[in-house]
């Protein structure tokens, strides 16, 4: 095997790599930001957000914003990751490295929720900046 192909091929694996291990730490931010809010520790979730989501939304803001959108769902039964896209841009939001990851969630009193949750990398660091319901 030619040695351009060698390197190409393990250069390729190696981005790869790193594209995951990106992805794990985007989601593994997602979810601690979820499970602060499925547990109504929205001060928490507030200060561990990315300056996109703080200065817009006090935290007050976003209690009631999230309260009023999940009020009659119930507590979170089940939560299940079926897709990651990653992107460059956001509408409103300046380029970066963002995550955008979709769950099919199932609550109490609402069987089939789809959450989007939009994780964005601050200074080194995923932090979510979007949360919609649907």
């Amino acid at each position: 095997m030619p040695k351009m192909l060698i390197f190409i091929i393990t250069l390729l694996l190696i981005l790869s790599n790193q594209v995951q291990a990106n992805t794990s730490a985007a989601e593994a931010a997602a979810l601690a930001w979820l499970e602060a809010i499925d547990s109504g520790q929205y001060e928490q979730a507030w200060e561990t957000s990315s300056s996109l989501l703080k200065k817009p939304l006090s935290p007050h803001m976003l209690e009631r914003t999230i309260g009023a959108a999940r009020r009659d769902f119930g507590a979170v039964q089940s939560r299940r990751r079926i897709s990651v896209v990653r992107e460059t841009s956001m509408p409103g939001a300046p380029r970066d490295d963002y995550a955008v990851l979709t769950f099919q969630t199932s609550f109490e009193n609402r069987p089939q929720i789809t959450e989007t949750i939009t994780p964005h990398l601050e200074e080194g660091t995923w932090k979510v900046s979007g949360y919609y319901l649907n």
